[in-house]
């Protein structure tokens, strides 16, 4: 086994190990006041900070993205170096503690109970290293998709990045990575080229195809084992762009969407749309147009001339839409394409695959949009698949490929009159509405809630199983979607 020394060792404090710590009451006796004691030697030992209930800082220290969830763990250790990550997962795995390894905090929902668990932001180990002639970028633990474009997108160089700058790449990555170049490129999972791993009991590892290959697999796309540190991954060139959005006013969205699920199969790969019905709040930092406003667009991604584009979405065009800002571009523009929110906020979200998309499909993702119960949902997209997403046309990754023509995602915000179950009833009843279009594979990215991880991965759970086993026996890091052992 390949190992790094350069974290160094966590002295042995002297405290009792926990038995079944699943099931354990931290806060109890002797096991409280060895937990205290080991807490504050970590505290002596770290570069960064740990921190507990009682301080000042705890509510910020723990705080998600979606900041509706109240994640309670342990204790928050906010991470400088990886040696810091060693040094936890040491006493972790010592005392028989779980580590929640987090970033920027999207996904937090998944992670479920964080009782017996320290949570580690990772967010602060945020390099980037961008090999230019080689196409790569190496980027730490705690770097976004923002921080990869904006080093990249100079060169002609782009990620397979999501929707947003805000999400952390090791967490998109892991969980699968659908984004804008997915059609053309395939999942970001599939561009891992190596990772920096650190494994309950501290130990570093390189995973790569040439070492420790199975956990490398595992990590693209499976969630793999231990604390990733480090990603190496294979950026993709974008020589020319065209992007940006065709508008319509809510009335149209059943011709709009119909026309443009007939418009799909003759798309070729270099091109993706996603179909939105938007619900824009009544505020003034938004155009008077805009404000209060319900409207559909076709967003567009196209690796090519504005001539290329132009010739294959004339379709769309011809529908007349009220606001055309299609342009070329480059790409940087990518990450501001779908208008995702640039801070931290309260709400439900949630996605789906689907089989096929007709116009019946159609006509029940539009009621549904359209009822009182769910007024709540301010973005509906339909997001289009194939291409290099197609699971035959995989790599060796734990997730190759998504199944299905479409992906729905529904999302509602918390509000005054709506708080997080209310909007999270909201989303399942929108996305409830495609209940007969539905596949059977789901996306870990676009699931809030904890689900089986076969249906995630499908065949490959029990070659991912045996490969945490190997790795990580215990349990010690909580994955999204994955039950502690």
């Amino acid at each position: 086994m390949s190992l790094s020394t350069d974290a160094p060792d966590l002295p042995e404090p002297a405290l009792t190990t926990l038995s079944n710590p699943r099931r354990t009451t931290l806060a109890s006796g002797v096991v409280g006041t060895a937990l205290s004691a080991a807490l504050d030697e970590l505290t002596l030992l770290l570069d960064g900070d740990l921190v507990r209930p009682a301080d000042p800082d705890w509510d910020a220290a723990r705080a998600a993205w979606q900041l509706g969830v109240d994640q309670r763990p342990v204790a928050v250790v906010l991470a400088r170096s990886e040696s810091d990550v060693a040094r936890t997962m040491r006493l972790a795995t010592r005392l028989g503690l779980r580590v929640a390894p987090q970033s920027s905090g999207h996904g937090a929902v998944a992670l479920g109970d964080l009782d017996g668990a320290i949570l580690l932001r990772t967010s602060a180990l945020a390099s980037v290293t961008l090999d230019v002639s080689a196409r790569t970028v190496t980027v730490g633990a705690g770097a976004t998709w923002g921080d990869v474009a904006d080093a990249a997108a100079p060169h002609g160089l782009a990620g397979l990045a999501g929707s947003s700058r805000t999400v952390g790449v090791v967490g998109y990555c892991l969980g699968g990575g659908l984004g804008w170049l997915g059609r053309l490129h395939g999942l970001g999972a599939g561009s891992i080229l190596a990772a920096r791993v650190v494994l309950p009991g501290g130990a570093v590892v390189i995973a790569s195809p040439s070492e420790h290959a199975d956990l490398w697999w595992a990590l693209r796309g499976g969630g793999g084992a231990g604390v990733v540190t480090e990603l190496t991954l294979r950026l993709v060139e974008v020589p020319e762009l065209v992007a940006g959005s065709l508008w319509w006013p809510h009335e149209r969205a059943a011709e709009v969407l119909k026309a443009w699920a007939r418009l799909l199969p003759s798309l070729p790969r270099e091109i993706t749309t996603v179909a939105r019905v938007l619900r824009f709040p009544d505020i003034a930092d938004l155009p008077p147009h805009l404000r209060g406003a319900r409207m559909v667009l076709v967003q567009v991604a196209a690796v090519g001339t504005a001539a290329f584009a132009d010739r294959l979405l004339a379709p769309l065009r011809a529908l007349d839409p009220v606001m055309d800002d299609l342009a070329e571009a480059g790409p940087e523009a990518l990450g501001h394409l779908a208008m995702d929110p640039p801070d931290p906020s309260a709400g439900a979200a949630e996605g789906l695959l689907l089989r096929s998309l007709d116009d019946s499909a159609i006509d029940a993702w539009i009621a549904a949009l359209d009822s009182a119960p769910c007024a709540g949902v301010v973005a509906a997209d339909l997001r289009q698949l194939g291409g290099a997403l197609d699971p035959s046309a995989g790599s060796d990754a734990a997730l190759t490929g998504l199944a299905g023509a479409v992906a729905a995602v529904a999302v509602a915000p918390v509000t005054p009159v709506a708080d997080l179950d209310a909007a999270g009833t909201m989303v399942g009843l929108a996305l409830g509405a495609l209940a007969p279009w539905t596949g059977a594979q789901q996306y870990a990215n676009f699931v809030e809630h904890p689900v089986d991880e076969e249906s995630l991965v499908g065949t490959a759970h029990d070659r991912l199983d045996t490969i945490r086993m190997s790795y990580d026996p215990d349990g010690t890091v909580l994955r999204r979607h994955g039950a502690a052992r």
